[in-house]
Order: structure tokens, then C-alpha cells, then sequence
């Protein structure tokens, strides 16, 4: 398979290595310093099958849009948009995926047999790290460009609470700011308790998943990019499979939900 890439910042590594793995071709590589619009013009004659997006979140919705409909595969980071309105546009092509590398991770299956049997259920999510001003001052840190900490750092943990054990019925957000987000979300079988920030000590960071009091580590590092779970994730797409624009909507609708009632 011959992939594309708009995009050269943090995590295009972790992209190249898994196209690596699973041995793809990387034919074309642009960004905005080849001109604002190349990417338009790469998509147009590109004779890679799959497009993969790695901009910043505001431009995902219309590079994934122009890119399906020439008919590529399309593979963009999280979150797929930062509007549900966007994705449910883009609910209508079947060749379009983003990435959520939680859900295959290999702690998935041991928590989905731990759960099956429980009626009731008390999770804590507190995923508190620490970012330099370098992070403020990039697109991450312009609450319109990035969507915000919710989206940033949250939106990996929101999608799996939604992917485990299901729809939010109740929210009540305590705070939310440029930095930091606490609130409570309340499903049929579960209570959740959560904490998002980029405002946390740098020797105190952590990345806690309770779920009845058993903490779940998805990451001994700093950022979830570093466990590989990315192979999984184009594992999956030369399989012609992954998480389509339908799935990714339910925890892009919950942001949505969690800084309207702040």
C-alpha cells in the first residue's frame, strides 16, 4: 500500500514507523512550507491509495473531505473534527478513519472480561501532564485551532469510557479552561469522575484509568504515541477496517456536551 502524508510535526515518527511495520510506501510527504495549498495539489495527483492526515485538528475536516473524494483511503489523527456537525458530514464516505489506538490496546480485552458480569461501575479518569510554553504558543494551545484540552489530551480516554461501557446519560462539568477540565459523567451502569490538564507539575504527572479501584496503565511514557499501538492501527487499515467517521462522532458529541454545560 502507498501512503501519502500532510503533516510533519510530533507524531508523523510514530506514523512512519508503522508504515514500516506493516510495509507500506511512503511516496509523498508535504507540509505548509512547501506552500499553504500543496496539500490540495498533492492530493489531486498523488498516486498513493491512502492519504494520511497530520495537521492541526482545525484543518482535518476539509483535507479528509477533499481526500476521500478523490478517492483515497484516508487515515487522519484524533480527533477526526472538532465539530460533530463535520463528522457527520464525513459519516457518509466509507473510506475515511481516524485514529483512537486505545481501543487496541492489548489491556482492552482483560477489562472487557473483567466488566462483563458487573452491573455497576466507578471510574476514575485523571490524565494530568505536563506541557511547556512551547505547547501554549503552538496551534494546541489556540483553543479554535486545537479544540481545546478536552479534544487535545482528553478525546483518547472520553472514546474508550464510551467504547467500554457505553452512552453518557448525565454530565455535570465542575470546571474547564485553556488548561484543565474536571467534571462527572454518568452512564446507565457506570460513574465517572474525570480530570483532564496540561497544567500538571512536570515530576507529577500521571495518566490514571480506575475502573472499581484497578488502575489500567496504557503508557509508561509521556505521550500514548510512544507504545506502538499504531501498528495496530494500520494493521487494521490494510484490512480495509478501523474506526469510521460514525464511531468517532459519540465522544466528539460528548466534548461538545462537556464544555456546553461548563
Amino acid at each position: 500500500m502507498k501512503f501519502s502524508i500532510i503533516g510533519t510535526g510530533f507524531i508523523v515518527p510514530r506514523h512512519i514507523e508503522a508504515i514500516n511495520f506493516v510495509g507500506g510506501k511512503i511516496i509523498d510527504v508535504v507540509n505548509d512550507a512547501y506552500g499553504k495549498n500543496i496539500w490540495q495539489k498533492m492530493v489531486k495527483n498523488t498516486k498513493a491509495d491512502c492519504i494520511v492526515i497530520l495537521t492541526p485538528n482545525d484543518l482535518h475536516f476539509k483535507m479528509c473531505q477533499t481526500a476521500a473524494e478523490a478517492g483515497k483511503t484516508v487515515l487522519c489523527e484524533k480527533p477526526l473534527a472538532i465539530r460533530s456537525e463535520h463528522i457527520k458530514k464525513l459519516a457518509k464516505y466509507k473510506n475515511i478513519f481516524t485514529v483512537l489506538q486505545l481501543r487496541r490496546h492489548p489491556l482492552i480485552e482483560a477489562i472487557k472480561s473483567e466488566i462483563k458480569n458487573k452491573k455497576n461501575h466507578k471510574i476514575e479518569i485523571d490524565v494530568s501532564v505536563y506541557r511547556d510554553k512551547e505547547y501554549y504558543t503552538s496551534w494546541k494551545g489556540q483553543e479554535k485551532r486545537s479544540g481545546g484540552v478536552l479534544f487535545n489530551l482528553g478525546i483518547h480516554y472520553f472514546d474508550l469510557l464510551l467504547y467500554l461501557f457505553g452512552s453518557a446519560q448525565a454530565i455535570k462539568t465542575l470546571s474547564v479552561n485553556d488548561k484543565t477540565g474536571t467534571g462527572i459523567i454518568k452512564g446507565r451502569n457506570y460513574i465517572c469522575d474525570w480530570r483532564v490538564s496540561t497544567d500538571e507539575k512536570q515530576d507529577k504527572q500521571r495518566r490514571i484509568f480506575k475502573i472499581n479501584g484497578e488502575n489500567y496503565n496504557f503508557s509508561s511514557q509521556d505521550n500514548l504515541s510512544y507504545e506502538n499501538l499504531h501498528r495496530f492501527v494500520y494493521q487494521d487499515l490494510l484490512k480495509k477496517k478501523g474506526i469510521s467517521p460514525k464511531q468517532a462522532l459519540r465522544s466528539v458529541e460528548l466534548v461538545e456536551r462537556l464544555h456546553d454545560s461548563a
